[in-house]
């Protein structure tokens, strides 16, 4: 799964589940292997640590500049997914970290809460010119007055297997997400490590603008993600910031 602490993304297909008497290699969202998810890979008590600069620029070209240092833990892993918890705090001040309420994820990334639907159809995608077949699942939830669909192209024989994903919101916070698997195999070196992996993008859409990160993520790291860049654009494509995330620490646990 492509991961970062950005936003979501939308989505659209039409497919029948008879699909699934016809393709019986298809696999519902929740079945997909757990070795093959950026946490499921690993064991309960896995962490990770990102540091994420953000950097904005306001009136008569102002900027200021916040550090925090976000942990996300592995709470739980069962069949279907995984609970992850995050903590946050700000680098430079007292502040006590603050905890989010955990949250239950399916492998393709969705929430299990609300009303649900999912169909499923084969597919491609295209990497520097080569075509990877996918099975695509397209999951809509229903929240109160809020819909989320949530399309992603899976590839079981091809790494990272999500290749990409589109993530559309609609209600009183509407939002378009799209994320991309760019270069199947990559290396990057951030502190005294290298790592192998691969490079992603993801754009985040709403009324307010929109945001592009460049992304290079790694089996090696639980949820994946070892750095990131990008800029914020407002409605008008001025820029207004910069975001950037870099790996800080992490603790893995393979799973058994």
């Amino acid at each position: 799964m492509i991961a970062t602490h950005f936003g979501t993304s939308p989505a659209r297909l039409l497919v029948v589940v008879s699909t699934l008497a016809l393709c019986p290699a298809l696999v519902l969202a929740e079945d997909i292997p757990r070795e093959q998810h950026a946490w499921g890979r690993f064991a309960a008590g896995s962490w990770t640590r990102i540091r994420v600069i953000v950097e904005s620029i306001g009136e008569n070209e102002q900027k200021t500049r916040r550090e925090q240092l976000i942990t996300t833990r592995l709470l739980k892993v069962d069949e279907h997914g995984v609970t992850l918890q995050t903590e946050t705090v700000d680098v430079g001040k007292n502040d006590k970290p603050q905890k989010a309420k955990p949250v239950t994820l399916n492998w393709d990334g969705t929430r299990r809460n609300g009303r649900r639907n999912e169909r499923l159809s084969l597919g491609e995608v295209k990497i520097l010119g080569r075509s990877h077949t996918c099975q695509t699942h397209t999951i809509t939830r229903i929240v109160d007055d809020v819909t989320v669909t949530t399309k992603s192209w899976y590839s079981p024989d091809t790494a990272p297997h999500f290749l990409r994903q589109l993530v559309r919101v609609r209600g009183p916070k509407p939002r378009h997400t799209a994320r991309d698997v760019t270069k199947l195999k990559a290396t990057r070196t951030v502190g005294k490590k290298t790592y192998a992996g691969w490079e992603a993008r993801t754009v985040v859409a709403d009324p307010n603008g929109r945001a592009r990160m460049l992304e290079f993520h790694s089996q090696l790291v639980p949820g994946g993600l070892v750095e990131a860049k990008g800029e914020r654009h407002d409605p008008d494509s001025a820029r207004i910031g910069t975001t950037t995330q870099t790996l800080d620490a992490f603790h893995a646990i393979p799973a058994s």
